[in-house]
Parts: structure tokens; sequence; C-alpha cells
């Protein structure tokens, strides 16, 4: 039995790779759904749904941080560096009025959470595979 609830999904650790992998999918299909309904330009919801494929995937996240494994004593990190540098380079394709709503700030901060929780989870399901 299930210790506690984690969205809908179970959080013991037997169900922890499946459930990662659903909830993170979840994330990302949240962020992209929240950006669509923004009303933002089409360029900065491009540029913000291209960080969401990137980073917010945990499949592609997978294969950045196996990229940067032969590189790095500390990929996880690497690429925690290069989500957020991303994400602030976004900021460019964005117009003075997407600039000016303050909704665009929760927005980052919340796709750098949702971002850090999908890190987790991978950083959770590789020490289950290493096991």
């Amino acid at each position: 039995m299930p210790d506690k609830m984690v969205g809908n999904y179970p959080s013991d650790r037997g169900d922890n790779v499946a459930c990662s992998a659903a909830i993170c999918m979840d994330n990302k299909e949240h962020a992209s759904c929240v950006i669509y309904n923004m009303g933002l330009s089409e360029k900065y919801t491009d540029a913000l749904i291209n960080w969401i494929e990137k980073y917010l995937d945990i499949r592609n996240l997978e294969r950045i941080v196996w990229g940067e494994t032969a590189a790095s004593e500390d990929p996880y990190r690497n690429v925690q560096i290069a989500a957020e540098s991303d994400l602030e380079f976004t900021v460019l394709f964005a117009s003075k009025k997407d600039r000016s709503n303050s909704s665009v700030f929760f927005l980052e901060g919340n796709l750098l959470l949702l971002f850090n929780i999908t890190l987790q989870c991978l950083k959770e399901s590789c020490v289950s595979y290493a096991l």
C-alpha cells in the first residue's frame, strides 16, 4: 500500500520509476497547456514550448544528461545550469506586452520548479537502474 499520494499517483518505492515518468509527463502537458492559454506572442510561445520539449520531456532530458555524463563529473548540475540559461534566453523572443505581463514571472518560476521535479525524477530512476 502506498505511503502517500503524489497527484494521482502512489509514491511508494515499488512504483517510483513508473510514477515518476507519469508525473513528469503530466508536468510537461500542464506547462504546455498553461502557456497556450496565456495569450503570449507567437514567438515567445514557440520559444517556451521548445524549452518545455527539451527540459520537461523526461526522455529528452535523459538523453541530455547521458550526453553530459562523459564530459562532466556532475552532469545533473550542468544540465540544470543550461536549463536556467536557456529559459532566460527565451525572454529575447518575448514582445513588450509579454514582458510587462506579471504572470510571466510566475510562469518562469513554475517552469523551473517543474524542471527541478523532472530532474529529480530522472535522478531517482537512474539510481533505481543502478541498483
